[in-house]
């Protein structure tokens, strides 16, 4: 019984990674697709789109964490 729960429990943890996984990679690009749209609202503005090389931290958390 303890091999079978824990066999269970492997598996229910690696789909769950795995899913996981794949809707933060789908949040981070809505949030760049978002800060794209809000750049080119502020370039058709007049207005400097926002300073993408200052990082403030949760961009290039971000940057590492896509490119796992």
């Amino acid at each position: 019984m303890k091999l079978r729960s824990l066999a269970v429990f492997g598996v229910g943890y690696v789909l769950g990674a795995k899913a996981g996984r794949e809707r933060y990679v789908q949040i981070v690009e809505s949030v760049q697709r978002a800060s794209q749209r809000l750049d080119e609202a502020r370039r058709q503005r007049g207005k400097p789109p926002s300073r993408r090389g200052e990082s403030n931290g949760l961009d290039s958390y971000l940057d590492e964490t896509s490119r796992n």
